[in-house]
């Protein structure tokens, strides 16, 4: 499987738990990093991810010093496009357009990449400005309402779903 979802320093164990139970629904793989809790080690998560974390591709990068550069050269090592989930001032919004138009900055070049993993980030902070410097691609979810932004895990679960290009 090679399309994965990287959660970095999230703090909920049960939006972590929901994001494996989501990828299990969706055949997407979780790494884990940061100091975001892992199902093997916080009851909270196994709760709500309801024995997915052993139906699904699982790493744990956690346990190395809370730093996500790891998970990030695996992915690169993988030929991974990647991807962090973050409203900044230059992130585009999520949309087919953004990987394939012949107009856009960025083209996904399937020759280049095998496909892609997804950085989603602290609930509060959002993904560290280290990974985002280190990242292919910046993409938002565009908001229709009054809110700025989504819960982590529901956010996880619309880049999960997005079968145009995830």
């Amino acid at each position: 499987m090679s399309r994965r979802i990287i959660c970095e320093n999230i703090r909920s164990a049960y939006n972590v738990g929901n994001i494996i139970r989501t990828a299990d629904a969706l055949g997407r793989g979780v790494v884990i990093s940061g100091y975001t809790p892992s199902p093997h080690t916080q009851p909270k998560v196994h709760k709500s991810a309801l024995w997915a974390e052993n139906s699904i591709p699982l790493i744990d990068f956690g346990d190395m010093v809370w730093d996500t550069q790891p998970a990030i050269q695996r992915a690169r090592d993988k030929h991974l496009l990647c991807v962090a989930a973050e409203i900044t001032q230059t992130s585009r919004p999520l949309s087919h357009d953004c990987f394939v138009s012949q107009d856009s900055i960025f083209l996904y070049d399937k020759k280049k990449y095998n496909w892609l993993a997804v950085w989603v980030g602290n609930e509060v902070t959002g993904v560290e400005q280290s990974t985002l410097a280190a990242m292919d691609l910046v993409v938002h979810i565009p908001m229709q309402g009054i809110k700025a932004s989504l819960n982590v895990w529901q956010a996880a679960a619309i880049f999960m779903r997005e079968r145009r290009w995830l």
